[in-house]
């Protein structure tokens, strides 16, 4: 037998020690919790297979004691499992799957779809070879050196939202309130808003012809939606209002529902906010929406007491805070040598009782960047959103507007202040002062904008307009209940011919136009034109639809425009 070189000896005692260290067994199963031992080397959230190598039965490590470590289950059946089964290492973290294929999928935290029959079988495959990736799902927040100010609007397309409460572009926005106040629907319609910009104006840039294309990533808007531990129908019931209304195309869907081990619902956020770097390190402004970050809390408590880690106030585990902390820091705005990429978070909360100083509540909240109060008084009288704006803060504020609604937007808040300050006091009776009560009368119709249907959105030249029309007064006159009409009727352009001169019709009739402009320049550079189309308006919807509105409460638009 040959003898073996001092440098072959190395490496061939060197190899062993590795396979030694790299195959265990299982010792017991007990509560959700595999304790394994043989596994010495392991390091906390690698990912273990178990009888195999080629097994689909995965776990992680997320306890190291002596002789043993703790592994919980995150793919595959505990049931299968046996004491005196193989655990093998693998020396890799939890990784998913991102890239443009991922778009349009329904996945699990691992990347796994459950929406393959959606798509063609061939494209499919293309897509899962050419158009994805593997990511890890924990990585570093990156550096202040890596950052830049927040200074790009995110526009929701919910008026209470964009002119009171601005969100940017990189701002990590807590969306907060009890159950059924309309969290989701909220965080559905931000998505729906961005339709236009992804669907339309994005899509035209691909088609253009190879040799003349503009770089344009910046103007891709990609969403990532987690779901933790939702019921099914909540599930069916996203995919289908985001597929019916065309978003699905450019959103993923990171879904775990409440059957599923507390180890996945816990990976899920993770794996999202993943996903949605990839898009941010290529220039794209990206949205991930945690729905919610209450159950990932649930969640992390189970799995930390099944582990016998100590607990702490309310039975939550002592790091639970850095558990949330770690992964609301990866959202950002990119310096723009590292691409110029943003990551929006928009984290839900649900309370109970609308108590924001319970413990998950108060420590979401110190680490967001603000928070949407949704109130659950609001929401039994009707209001939808169910907005509380006093309590509602953005800590970005103005600096995340554009200019012309930034100035447009300080006036209505004066405005809508002064209205809260004297809201009710026309229940007193006696005679009220008439500035005072000018002040209720024009609160009272900025309510009527704030509301806004079921996954209704307003573009922002609409919300612009309207505002104006509000502050100027072009409002005061009309009948409360017919202020909703107002703004409806307003950008209707078969209308605009009845009562407007040839020269004002583009404001009505092509606002993409004047869109871009208020995107870069005050409001004041239109005020004259806004003003002379909107008293012509006003004058014909007091002397002309108003008397017909209040008469007629049937299909009101079929009958005016006949």
């Amino acid at each position: 037998m040959k003898k073996r070189s001092r440098k072959e000896s190395h490496r061939f005692n060197y190899l062993n020690t590795l396979e030694k260290y790299s195959i265990g067994k299982v010792l017991s199963i007990q509560d959700s919790v595999i304790i394994a031992t043989g596994l010495d080397n392991a390091f906390v959230g690698e990912v273990v297979k178990f009888k195999s190598q080629e097994s689909d039965l995965l776990g992680q490590v997320l306890n190291l004691e002596k002789d043993q470590v703790r592994i919980v289950m995150i793919n595959g059946k505990q049931t299968a499992l046996r004491a005196e089964d193989f655990v093998y290492r693998t020396f890799k973290d939890v990784k998913t799957k991102s890239g443009y294929g991922i778009l349009g999928r329904v996945v699990s935290p691992l990347g796994d779809c459950y929406n393959e029959e959606d798509f063609d079988e061939l494209q499919f495959l293309f897509d899962e070879i050419s158009s994805t990736e593997e990511v890890s799902v924990e990585v570093p927040s990156p550096g202040i050196v890596d950052r830049e100010p927040v200074k790009t609007p995110f526009m929701t397309g919910i008026n209470v939202i964009d002119t009171m409460i601005p969100v940017g572009c990189g701002q990590r926005e807590l969306i907060i309130g009890d159950q059924n106040t309309g969290k989701t629907s909220l965080a559905i319609t931000s998505i729906l808003n961005q339709n236009l910009v992804n669907n339309v104006i994005h899509k035209k840039w691909r088609e253009l012809e190879e040799e003349v294309r503009v770089d344009r990533h910046s103007n891709l808007i990609t969403c990532i939606y987690v779901t933790i531990g939702t019921r099914r129908s909540e599930g069916a019931r996203l995919k289908k209002a985001l597929e019916k209304r065309g978003a699905l195309n450019y959103t993923a869907i990171v879904y775990t529902h409440a059957d599923q081990s507390a180890a996945l619902q816990f990976l899920a956020p993770y794996a999202g906010c993943a996903i949605a770097e990839w898009f941010r390190d290529r220039g794209y402004r990206s949205i991930v929406i945690y729905d919610d970050l209450s159950s990932h809390a649930v969640a992390y408590r189970q799995m930390s007491l099944l582990l016998k880690r100590p607990p702490g106030r309310e039975a939550y585990p002592g790091d639970v805070f850095y558990v949330h902390s770690r992964l609301l820091e990866r959202a950002s705005q990119l310096h723009r040598n590292k691409g110029g990429g943003s990551l929006t978070a928009l984290p839900i909360i649900e309370t109970k009782g609308g108590d924001i100083s319970a413990y998950i509540p108060t420590n979401v909240i110190s680490i967001t960047d603000g928070q949407i109060f949704l109130s659950s008084q609001f929401a039994n009288q009707g209001v939808r959103p169910a907005v509380n704006a006093g309590l509602s803060v953005s800590r970005v504020g103005s600096s995340a507007q554009y200019s012309s609604m930034n100035e447009i937007g300080k006036k209505i808040k004066s405005s809508y202040s002064l209205y809260k300050n004297y809201q009710g006091v026309e229940k007193l009776g006696g005679d009220i002062d008439p500035i005072v009560l000018s002040y209720i009368t024009r609160g009272k119709r900025i309510n009527v904008l704030f509301q806004q249907g079921l996954y209704e959105t307003m573009r922002l030249y609409k919300q612009i307009v309207s505002l104006f029309a509000l502050h100027e007064g072009f409002v005061d006159n009309v009948d409360l209940g017919c202020s909703t009409s107002f703004f409806l009727f307003l950008f209707n352009s078969e209308l605009a011919g009845k009562y407007l001169e040839e020269k004002y019709f583009p404001y009505v009739a092509f606002p993409n136009e004047i869109e871009c402009f208020l995107v870069s320049y005050s409001v004041k550079l239109f005020s004259k034109q806004f003003r002379n189309w909107i008293n012509s308006y006003q004058k014909f919807f007091l002397s002309d639809l108003q008397p017909r509105i209040l008469a007629d409460k049937g299909n009101l638009l079929t009958n005016l425009l006949s």
